[in-house]
């Protein structure tokens, strides 16, 4: 590619100019994105306000035949779009629907819209982890990209707008061979660093510079998730698949172990996953598989967790949760397709966080994003289904009658909910 072609990210990364021209640019606009803006609310008055959440929207993958169930779903950081994985079938953009745009409430009669994706990478490997720039504006097509580690692949970065695989960045093991990224994570500053998890390992990798990382942290575990929060950049926290919890100091290589294998202080299996709370980013909370606890831990005291909440848990694949953008509710999806949300700023009787549940699935919840600004909330259902096989030996297992064999109800949709106030009939 010649200088002459190119046009730089905002801090530097390249991407063809000449191709974003000639494709079709299916996201929204700069207008579209302030709008979006314009939608923000306290989420005191209005998240949750009427107990109740109203579908708007929903793109769905209903080959049982394929297993498309979904990995979990991110919305943009300009909220225009939800990047999500299906298995079997690559990474999918679906655009928020325009009418939704700085509305105030939504009727509970308002048709559900059905969605297709606006762009659609298709399958290359399972997916493992993604995550938006921070940056990402939708006004800067530029800014417009995510990153996601797939399996037997390096770290890969795709535009946002056109589907195309901008660049890579390869981690390196111990026989200097390319491997896959288990977590990633954007520096929380400025995205100038992406960071990826390995099975031995943490590397970075400068954004403007593709190709072999730029540090390395050896680990005595692996990686399987990992969280900076912006007020601590130099901090990461991963989890693994042992049920270790570490902070790693990315300036002195130091690790300092997070609670310990106590039964009180610690995950059942493997964690899957650890997010901040975006309001005082002294408080994170992790979840594991298999495992109904979800710990709330303070960055000051890091030897036990603060509280415990409970949800239903009774898969390997990763439950996500989410923090509300100012920190208020927090949500988990669960195996039965329920939706917890927690107030953590108000408690009940027993001094736990008062807590609502939504049965919005037929099958498992395991994604749950908020709206950067309004009151909306992404969902992602599906799971993995055993097939059903036929008996092929009467003499040994005597025959099960068809209406006595019970067939799980699959559900494999990406669904957007209107959360805040609504208007309901009198009925």
């Amino acid at each position: 590619m010649n200088q002459d072609e190119t046009v730089e990210l905002e801090n530097g990364t390249e991407i063809d100019k000449e191709a974003d021209e000639e494709q079709e640019i299916p996201m929204q606009t700069e207008d579209a994105a302030s709008e979006a803006e314009c939608a923000q609310v306290t989420e005191e008055s209005a998240f949750f306000k009427d107990s109740a959440c109203i579908e708007v929207a929903r793109c769905s993958w209903d080959r049982p035949v394929r297993q498309n169930y979904l990995q979990g779903c991110r919305w943009s950081p300009d909220g225009t779009c939800v990047l999500t994985a299906v298995n079997n079938d690559g990474m999918h953009i679906v655009e928020l629907p325009t009418d939704l745009y700085g509305k105030q409430h939504v009727p509970e009669d308002r048709p559900v819209d059905l969605l297709t994706p606006a762009v659609h990478v298709k399958e290359g490997g399972l997916v493992y982890d993604y995550a938006w720039y921070p940056r990402m504006n939708s006004g800067q097509p530029e800014t417009c990209c995510w990153v996601a580690s797939r399996q037997h692949e390096p770290i890969q970065l795709w535009d946002a707008f056109t589907g195309i695989l901008r660049c890579s960045y390869k981690g390196y093991d111990q026989f200097d061979e390319v491997e896959a990224a288990l977590s990633l994570a954007f520096g929380p500053t400025d995205g100038a660093i992406i960071y990826g998890g390995y099975k031995k390992s943490i590397k970075s990798f400068d954004i403007n510079v593709p190709g072999r990382e730029s540090s390395s942290w050896r680990t005595k575990s692996t990686a399987s998730c990992m969280a900076i929060a912006s007020s601590m950049p130099d901090t990461i926290l991963f989890g693994s698949w042992n049920r270790s919890i570490t902070a790693l100091d990315v300036r002195s290589g130091e690790c300092l172990p997070v609670g310990n294998y106590a039964p009180a202080n610690s995950h059942i299996a493997g964690v899957t996953w650890i997010a901040f709370a975006p309001d005082t980013e002294e408080l994170f909370v992790t979840g594991a598989r298999k495992d109904p606890k979800l710990l709330l831990w303070d960055v000051r005291k890091l030897t036990q967790p603060v509280q415990t909440l409970v949800r239903t848990c009774g898969t390997n694949q990763r439950i996500y949760f989410d923090f509300s953008p100012g920190g208020r509710w927090l949500i988990s999806g669960d195996t039965r397709g329920i939706l917890h949300a927690w107030n953590l700023h108000e408690t009940d009787g027993e001094g736990q966080p008062k807590e609502l549940l939504f049965p919005l699935h037929w099958d498992c919840l395991n994604g749950v994003s908020f709206h950067p600004h309004g009151p909306i909330m992404a969902t992602a259902s599906g799971q993995y289904h055993f097939p059903h096989s036929a008996v092929e030996d009467d003499e040994v297992t005597p025959t099960i009658a068809a209406a006595d064999v019970k067939v799980p109800k699959m559900e494999n949709s990406l669904t957007l909910w209107w959360i805040g106030k609504g208007v309901f009939s009198e009925e």
